[in-house]
């Protein structure tokens, strides 16, 4: 089967490539300037982008299966309006180009933070509502592309959408953003951290449950990915196993984080960079759920999320392997 892929050289389309390669499906890929890294495999490469119908068009022909990964992940607002255009408007390209192509099925990646994480406690799975009109750009986006990919389903192609949570592990060449705080916890150039953590899940388990989704799953559903809620503590003793070293950066409450964001803010306008953290950030640290279900992905998706001290070691070789840390 033909298998057209957006987003092939962000972190979760990097590593659909080689589950793709190992199962013999025929690839083609939307890219702009930039170019696949560690891949041998035969890949029809189209050039252009999301916002180009042509370009669009021509990765969609004679695609059997579409996976669209594309995205823009933000915890910084959508000042330049690009999240809502790549996630809303681009979806929405893309899906329509491929109900026209004749694409039979397409699994669109979406997040669990379309969905509402509070009560952060309590179960979230495919059940809880999706988040509201008030909710930060990003999560708001989601939430939207994600509706818009359904909206295709039985029109004529079968959708199916799936909602990771917080995606570490190999194949993080540029790297992600969490990829980037792993990197800088283990170089010591990142001295505190929040308290608070994240659901963690493994790059290569979503991976191989989106391809599972190609012929598995139940159209018109959604599915959550999820591993295990751990802290930034405990991220750093398994980083210190991986490293062989100690990393114990000094862990601040949140609300001194809040303190400082008028401080952050100013300094990231002034060197004209990114903010060292955001609002949206520390919500997302400190309220993210604790308790999320995959259940679902596992009975239908056959999704089997591996245990963080695993993927953290992995990942740490992987940096090794590729020179990122030495």
């Amino acid at each position: 089967m033909k298998v057209a892929l957006t987003g092939a050289t962000g972190h979760l389309g990097a590593a659909i490539l080689p589950v793709l390669a190992k199962r013999e499906h025929a690839v083609k890929v939307l890219l702009n300037n930039s170019s696949l890294q560690d891949s041998d495999q035969s890949i029809e490469i189209i050039r252009g982008n999301l916002f180009d119908k042509e370009s669009v068009k021509q990765l969609m022909q004679d695609a059997d299966l579409l996976i669209h990964c594309a995205a823009v992940i933000s915890v910084n607002g959508d000042p330049q309006g690009m999240v809502h255009r790549t996630n809303v408007g681009g979806t929405r390209m893309v899906m329509e180009t491929a109900l026209e192509a004749g694409v039979k099925r397409a699994v669109h990646i979406s997040s669990i933070h379309a969905h509402e994480q509070k009560p952060s406690n309590q179960l979230l799975d495919e059940d809880r509502a999706m988040v509201s009109d008030k909710a930060f750009a990003y999560d708001r986006s989601k939430k939207a592309g994600q509706e818009i990919a359904l909206s295709f389903n039985e029109k004529g192609m079968e959708v199916l959408v799936l909602n990771p949570t917080s995606i570490i592990g190999p194949y993080d060449f540029k790297p992600s953003k969490m990829g980037k705080v792993l990197l800088d916890l283990c170089k010591g150039k990142l001295p505190f951290v929040f308290n608070g953590g994240f659901d963690f899940c493994d790059s290569r388990d979503v991976a191989e449950a989106v391809v599972n989704a190609l012929t598995m799953g139940r159209p018109g559903e959604h599915y959550l990915l999820g591993g295990k809620w751990h802290s930034f503590e405990q991220l750093g003793q398994l980083l210190s196993k991986a490293m062989a070293k100690k990393i114990r950066p000094l862990s601040l409450p949140v609300w001194i984080g809040k303190m400082g964001l008028p401080v952050v803010s100013a300094l990231a306008l002034i060197n004209r960079s990114e903010p060292l953290y955001t609002s949206e950030a520390l919500e997302a640290i400190a309220s993210g759920n604790r308790n999320i279900s995959s259940e679902k992905a596992s009975r239908e998706l056959g999704y089997t999320p591996r245990p963080l001290e695993e993927t953290i070691a992995d990942t740490i070789n992987w940096f090794k392997q590729k020179g990122y840390l030495v």
